[in-house]
């Protein structure tokens, strides 16, 4: 759930780009307050030893004028706009942390927060019909000395709500497509919202807004195919303006991103860095290394068991093990000849052993690591109940299994599968290519599956994006990173037109339970809705949810001011503040 719209893929993460990657100050996100999910199995070294009880004031310290980080990115940039379903990645919302911003944001105890930079407000001021006011500060504007201002919350509506500009592939709808009106005062810093009906999760949109001045410039922003065009254009080019703390000075293409400060930066916290650079590691044995060679100064990966020891092991690094809103699923391809069929999917997600695969992977460093039971909600947040288990899915129980293929018709049930119009079944395990951990749980799959008589081959991608886009794929692994938005989640993810659902699950009553939860104010009837839809979605064999995905941050200890975010912003979340420790 990427964070605020989108696929974002999160080097293997598809992280749920809930228009959640913008730019949030210092003054308003802080209070260490403890995170909604569980944290046990979390622990922290040295200047992380107290981010589980205080995510967002961990490592707060004093900087020093001057100095460059270098931070790790385990995935190449597919694109320019964060908004787009082709470049929505986790990765990439991390580099446009600083660049683009918006309305709110999500902090490390995984709450939204008005961004207090570029907003003096952001709130509904009627129920019926749902209002919500905007007021964007005087001071804010794009580093070309243009405001940011109503003109930019239209080009964000119009380039989302899926109707408006057919063509712009948004990685999410969600509430933008609930939108009636959208409307500017006081000389465009107002900006006043009339939803078609009650938008529970408000907050989750406009939280990655792009400049329509410039857009303007490469498409005529009062037609779709130019609204597409600058959509695309955005996407294509290196950009040249910022409305956050950092600009984009070089790229080197699937190496680095090398960023300096926006001299034009109206915030509270000036950048103390000379230059922030992230560079592009995709083979993770070499993200330890590059650590402990200082050719990076910070490294965030999928962890694994000899990650985390390594970097434990090294002088003068410190490190954090969390857990946020990121979590690994397995998903299908639904419109393939052979995995359309329901019932086989049915028998292959109950054949595998979601702890076997646990205990082998995540369960070699995190003790006591369990199954995921829901797709909607994870361990420790309100609504979270367990749909899962019942059903039989994950359990590895190849005796359920099997009779479920059998009496469907199936022949050479734990030899060599084959469906009743004779086709063998063979299925590609997909994962991100460097990703061991991906990599040991098809192997894990391989051999599961090979028990119903099912071949399964492990199948590295170089380009996840473009493969989920694609839709090449049989059985997938990846993990979605999401904010704060429940609601909105759903709806990117487990709707058919939401942006996310990639394997084409078509399930009309599923989506009817998420859209009424996204017009229920009460938070009980939201979360009834939400687990109902689960329910069904569980039912449907489409997703099976396997784990909540550990974090892993591990950095130099004069670094200050960064600290873990498991959402889709990532630690990013306020590079203004990060430095080299004054003393």
């Amino acid at each position: 759930m990427r964070v605020h719209k989108g696929k974002a893929l999160v080097a293997g993460l598809a992280a749920l780009a809930l228009a959640l990657t913008g730019c949030s100050s210092s003054k308003g996100g802080k209070g260490g307050g403890s995170n909604n999910v569980d944290t046990s199995g979390t622990k922290g070294t040295g200047m992380f030893a107290d981010c589980a009880k205080s995510p967002n004031d961990c490592n707060t310290a004093k900087t020093k004028k001057g100095g460059s980080i270098t931070y790790t990115l385990e995935k190449t940039l597919t694109g320019w706009n964060i908004n787009s379903s082709n470049s929505n990645t986790f990765e990439f919302a991390e580099v446009m942390d600083g660049i683009v911003g918006g309305a709110f944001t999500a902090n490390p105890d995984l709450k939204p927060v008005l961004n207090t930079d570029m907003m003096t407000s952001a709130e509904q001021t009627k129920a019926s019909p749902q209002t919500l006011v905007y007021k964007i500060k005087s001071v804010a504007k794009w580093s070309d000395g243009q405001p940011i201002d109503v003109k930019d919350f239209q080009y964000q509506k119009d380039t989302s709500d899926g109707a408006t500009c057919k063509d712009c592939t948004a990685a999410s709808t969600a509430g933008y497509d609930q939108i009636a009106s959208l409307t500017g005062s006081d000389n465009g810093k107002t900006v006043t919202v009339v939803m078609k009906k009650p938008y529970s999760d408000w907050q989750s949109m406009f939280g990655t807004l792009y400049p329509a001045h410039i857009a303007a410039q490469h498409g005529d922003l009062t037609t779709p195919a130019g609204l597409a065009a600058s959509y695309n254009w955005l996407d294509k080019t290196q950009p040249t303006y910022s409305s956050g703390p950092y600009m984009v000075k070089a790229e080197v293409k699937d190496t680095s991103v090398t960023e300096v400060p926006n001299p034009k930066w109206y915030g509270a916290v000036k950048p103390s860095l000379d230059q922030l650079i992230f560079r592009i590691i995709t083979e993770q044995t070499q993200e330890v290394p590059a650590l402990q060679n200082n050719e990076v100064q910070a490294i965030y990966p999928q962890p694994n068991a000899d990650i985390v020891t390594q970097a434990g092991g090294l002088q003068g690094v410190d490190s954090y093990l969390g857990k946020g809103l990121v979590w690994e699923h397995l998903d299908f391809n639904t419109t393939g000849k052979v995995l359309s069929d329901k019932v086989l999917r049915t028998a292959i997600f109950t054949a595998i052993n979601r702890q076997g695969v646990i205990d082998k992977t995540i369960g070699q460093f995190v003790p006591g690591a369990k199954p995921l039971n829901n797709h909607m909600y994870v361990p420790g947040q309100p609504g979270y109940k367990d749909n899962v288990t019942a059903t039989g899915q994950g359990s590895g129980d190849l005796a359920k299994a099997k009779k479920l293929l059998t009496d469907a018709g199936y022949t050479g049930v734990g030899s060599a599968l084959k469906n009743k119009a004779g086709t063998a079944v063979s299925i590609r395990c997909s994962f991100t290519a460097g990703n061991t951990l991906r990599q040991q749980s098809c192997q894990l799959l391989q051999a599961q599956l090979g028990a119903l008589g099912i071949t399964v081959k492990p199948t590295p991608l170089d380009d996840l994006g473009g493969t989920l886009d694609s839709g090449d794929f049989d059985l997938i692994i990846f993990a979605w990173t999401g904010a704060p938005f429940v609601v909105a989640g759903a709806q990117q993810l487990f709707k058919l037109k939401g942006g996310g659902d990639y394997g084409k699950n078509n399930d009309p009553a599923v989506e009817a339970l998420i859209d009424k939860s996204s017009t229920e104010t009460d938070p009980a009837n939201v979360q009834d809705d939400l687990n109902k839809a689960d329910a069904l979605l569980t039912a449907d064999a489409y997703n099976l949810p396997l784990f909540q995905k550990p974090t892993f941050l591990a950095a130099y200890a004069n670094l200050a001011n960064i600290r873990d975010n498991a959402t889709s912003s990532g630690p990013p979340y306020e590079v203004q503040t990060w430095g080299i420790r004054a003393s």
